[in-house]
């Protein structure tokens, strides 16, 4: 079984187009906006806004002449727990450079003191090395990069992708839009449709940003890489999925437990952070961020970090008066499809490109601010790719037909799931609990194939699968490391590990 929904591509509305970008964030974008200075005519497939216009923090490149990218390359390894793939990384760090000044040249005006840039740290730098626009980097980053693609008049589509058509290569995609199913054929599909952290009870992430694009290119056939490896944001504001961005730790504000005491080092990697604060939360103390030794250096909270301070204010917050009750909260999804250094999958003609992809360069801990980072190097690179592959690639207009027999109502919800991950596979992984997580996911998949076919069964059935996947490969990395961390195995084993690499996940279950 390939297919979920009842389809027969004959009877759709059908579309063309050399390319499809199937995403609107930073990785999306960038290869877009690339493309079509390649000569290039893609067409961008989105569901809306994602996680790049709330990213609040800013983007790591060593752009400074004190700095180097051999010691953002060595940072980077550190933090990833050395599970780097070193390839990928030295790709990262040396073209991210060029990047920024790519980003600059599409309007991105990043925060500067004078001629130079405003730089800060954040967790397991060794320099300020983050270039930010307040505390709405990715908001400006998104809206230039939005405004570079009307400005080349790449076609932008409102929809949502269902399936991806072909046997071993991609020969099209459908699509719902308005409600309505439609046929979108092309040779080459660009996957930059996010992570799957929302899979968590608490999460960081949008509503929209699901993780099923992962899903999809898994029943397509592609491979996944180190899906265990999610990493959680120290600091959520409890109660919400508003993040605190770890510029504010960076600037000085401290982390303090039930009884006023400081307890970790807030600018350790942040699995480090986040397990300091869920062990806190465990034993019945609530972690709050304390933001008044800002006041202390001179900072202008409401200057520098005004969405923060806005929604604080919002909740009844008063940030300089208020310790700010904070959770843990998945955040970034590190694994995802497995790509090469050009961000081409397993499948031809299938790119992946920004969280949903797996380079290895974040290895098993992400360290802040390389994610933006990723997205624009990357988009660049799959572009470029996608420039001399298309050349190879052959159009057929094949017809696809799938009758789905399926009748019952899934009594799972997204909301079980969610309980589930975060209970069974969240900050801290024992053996028995991730078999017992695996069996029941498994029953949930068999139960959801059995179910009629409509979109909303068939995203659920994507996000199983993808669950199912992270919780096998935590099953099968039996140690700690990076934002794995398992309590029946709580060392790393070496100073170097193996990736986790799973095909065929779907039909496994």
């Amino acid at each position: 079984m390939r297919y979920f929904l009842e389809f027969n591509t004959s009877l759709l509305p059908e579309e063309s187009s050399d390319v499809v970008v199937c995403g609107s964030g930073i990785g999306g974008l960038t290869t877009a906006i690339r493309l079509r200075e390649l000569g290039i005519s893609p067409v961008i497939l989105t569901r809306g806004i994602g996680n790049t216009y709330y990213s609040q923090g800013g983007i790591a490149a060593a752009v400074h002449p004190a700095d180097s990218t051999d010691s953002h390359f060595e940072d980077t390894i550190r933090a990833g727990r050395f599970i780097n793939d070193r390839r990928s990384l030295r790709i990262l760090v040396d073209e991210g450079v060029e990047r920024i000044g790519d980003l600059e040249r599409w309007g991105v005006r990043f925060d500067r003191k004078g001629q130079e840039y405003e730089t800060t740290t954040e967790g397991g730098h060794s320099f300020p090395r983050v270039l930010k626009v307040k505390d709405y980097t990715g908001k400006e980053i998104y809206t230039k990069l939005l405004k570079r693609v009307e400005d080349l008049g790449i076609p932008i589509v409102s929809g949502e992708l269902q399936e991806i058509l072909g046997e071993g290569r991609v020969e099209g995609l459908i699509y719902t839009s308005e409600g309505s199913l439609r046929v979108l054929r092309t040779p080459v599909l660009v996957l930059a449709t996010g992570g799957a952290a929302s899979m968590f009870r608490h999460t960081s992430n949008p509503l929209k940003v699901r993780g099923d694009g992962i899903g999809i290119a898994l029943r397509a056939g592609a491979m996944i890489r180190n899906p265990e490896f999610i990493q959680f944001h120290p600091t959520v504001l409890r109660g919400t999925n508003l993040l605190i961005s770890e510029a504010v730790r960076g600037e000085g504000a401290l982390l303090i437990d039930c009884r006023g005491e400081r307890f970790v080092d807030e600018l350790q990697p942040r699995d480090v952070v986040a397990r300091a604060i869920f062990n806190k939360l465990k034993d019945g103390c609530d972690v709050f961020l304390d933001l008044k030794p800002l006041l202390k250096e001179g900072i202008d909270f409401n200057e520098k970090f005004p969405t923060i301070a806005g929604f604080l204010k919002e909740r009844g917050l008063d940030p300089m008066k208020d310790p700010i009750p904070v959770v843990p909260a998945a955040h970034y999804y590190i694994g995802g499809i497995s790509v090469d250094e050009w961000g081409r999958t397993t499948v031809s003609g299938l790119y992946a490109v920004g969280e949903c992809a797996c380079t290895g360069v974040h290895g098993a801990n992400r360290l802040a601010s390389n994610s933006l980072l990723e997205g624009v190097v990357m988009g660049f690179r799959v572009a470029h790719r996608v420039y001399h592959d298309i050349r190879y690639f052959r159009v057929r207009f094949p017809s696809f037909s799938h009758s789905k027999k399926g009748v019952e109502k899934p009594e799972v919800t997204f909301e079980e799931i969610k309980d589930l991950m975060w209970n069974f596979a969240g900050l801290e992984r024992e053996g028995q609990q991730l078999e017992k997580a695996l069996h029941r996911l498994r029953s949930w998949i068999e139960q959801v194939k059995r179910s009629d076919s409509k979109p909303e069964n068939r995203q659920l059935l994507d996000i199983l699968i993808v669950c199912y996947a992270t919780v096998k490969g935590a099953i099968f990395r039996k140690e700690s490391r990076g934002v794995h961390f398992r309590s029946d195995f709580p060392r790393e084993k070496s100073s170097f590990a193996i990736d986790t690499l799973m095909q065929n996940i779907f039909e496994e279950t």
